[in-house]
């Protein structure tokens, strides 16, 4: 906000530096409706000046005189940075996404003024109609000598402290790239971005564009690398892998922040590599979809130092997929030695496969799912009555040969024209409570951890 007020305020006042004219003759203070002075009417103008006039009428003469004064070196500042960016090239970058943005025009404003010195009070002016009026100038010679002086100051600290880093192979890459980041902030912060020339690392030109190209050619000598790239990992379990990071700007890489993102871009993990770049976790099924999980390896950039500024560059990245599989465990289906029940297996598996479960029915012998029905008949009192029978089942976890979870059913009671169809008729009811059981289900899938 300040920088646009800096701007707003050389619109209002049109101003600029003195191109004409002669000596301006210095009025006296008026206090009380004396006569004005003609600087107060008119804008005056001094060759080899930056010329800044200031006023301020609250009914407080002290306070007056002091925002007077505050603005008129305000009007001498956006002078001295119309000018600038009029002299400073404006550096266009494109983003990822193909946009073309600005930002040396934005940067050259109210620096200026807090670095303001040899201003000299001209003439001032009040009266109580009219309020505090302040005519300040800056030789032109002067604030260019300034000028001169806080740029090569300003190279010379940067290159201070960022050609000992960059010359120096063993410091890490993320020293590097910090360092490079905060030079360029350093230049972007100055009113004289665009204006500054230097060599370094044998490029000679824009310090700006410099440091960029040297940030990029960091940027791009970074190699990520994740093995395995493809894993595969069951339900409720997790996988193992390892994360590779070389460059051949520097023998170490050091302390990284580094990220998986899911495919929308959600963290599923965030670390920081050792020194030597490399980083070992393993990713948990729990925190992906069922099936092919495509995660971007990236450089976590903000925890670095990126900003807006930065976003033409690009981060290297990796891509790897982690296929998400149910977990495959067996079935066992008993019955009473007596009884015959049609379909048996099938009706008990298609009981599991029907549903949305993070396992399916596989042939393994551990862990698997034990169905133990049970079928009893009802005595017959009466001749010519229908049979009845009733059936349960107990369902049972086993795994390494210990029962870890068991679930035991209601009874469902039906009748027939024979016991094999009251049989028959009474396990149907019994696979229909079942469907609509939830139970069972959750039990077995808390304890198999899938959950």
């Amino acid at each position: 906000m300040r920088k646009i007020a800096v701007l707003l305020i050389a619109s209002i006042f049109v101003l600029s530096c003195a191109t004409g004219g002669g000596p301006v003759e210095s009025s006296t203070v008026s206090v009380g409706g004396g006569d004005r002075p003609g600087w107060t009417n008119s804008f005056p103008a001094e060759d080899g000046f930056y010329i800044g006039i200031g006023t301020s009428n609250t009914g407080n003469e002290s306070e007056d005189r002091k925002i007077a004064e505050d603005r008129a070196r305000t009007n001498i500042a956006a002078s001295i940075s119309t000018k600038l960016h009029s002299e400073t090239e404006i550096y266009t970058r494109e983003d990822s996404e193909g946009g073309l943005y600005s930002y040396v025009e934005e940067e050259v404003t109210a620096v200026v003024e807090q670095s303001l010195s040899g201003v000299e009070t001209v003439d001032t002016y009040y009266s109580q109609e009219a309020g505090s009026w302040v005519y300040m100038k800056l030789s032109i010679a002067l604030w260019e000598q300034i000028q001169k002086e806080e740029m090569a100051a300003l190279i010379s600290r940067i290159k201070e402290f960022l050609t000992p880093v960059l010359n120096d192979f063993d410091r890490p890459l993320v020293t590097k790239l910090q360092e490079l980041i905060k030079a360029r902030g350093l230049i972007l912060e100055s009113p004289y971005a665009g204006m500054l020339k230097t060599t370094l690392l044998g490029e000679a030109g824009s310090f700006i564009d410099i440091v960029d190209s040297i940030l990029k050619q960091h940027l791009d000598s970074i190699y990520l690398s994740v093995k395995p790239e493809t894993l595969e990992v069951e339900t409720g379990q997790g996988v193992a892998f390892t994360v590779g990071i070389a460059s051949n700007k520097s023998s170490r890489i050091g302390s990284m922040p580094l990220s998986f993102l899911s495919d929308a871009g959600s963290s599923v993990i965030s670390a920081l590599s050792d020194q030597n770049g490399s980083f070992e976790s393993e990713i948990k099924s729990s925190e992906l979809e069922m099936g092919k999980n495509y995660l971007t390896l990236i450089i976590d950039g903000e925890s670095i130092g990126f900003d807006e500024s930065l976003r033409f560059l690009t981060l290297p990245e990796k891509t790897i997929i982690v296929d998400v599989q149910t977990v495959s465990i067996g079935l066992e289906v008993s019955t009473p030695e007596e009884i015959d029940l049609y379909g048996i297996d099938g009706t008990v598996k298609s009981l599991f496969s029907a549903r949305n479960l993070p396992f399916k029915i596989g042939s393994v012998d551990s862990p698997y799912i034990k169905f133990d029905i049970r079928i009893s008949d009802f005595p017959k009192y009466l001749d010519g009555a229908p049979d009845m029978a009733q059936a349960s089942a107990v369902i049972s976890l086993i795994k390494r040969g210990k029962t870890i979870y068991s679930y035991e059913s209601d009874q469902f009671k039906d009748g027939g024209l024979t016991p094999e169809q009251a049989h028959q008729r009474a396990f149907g009811k019994l696979i229909e409570g079942l469907e609509t059981n939830p139970e069972y289900v959750k039990g077995i899938v808390e304890a198999l951890s899938l959950n």
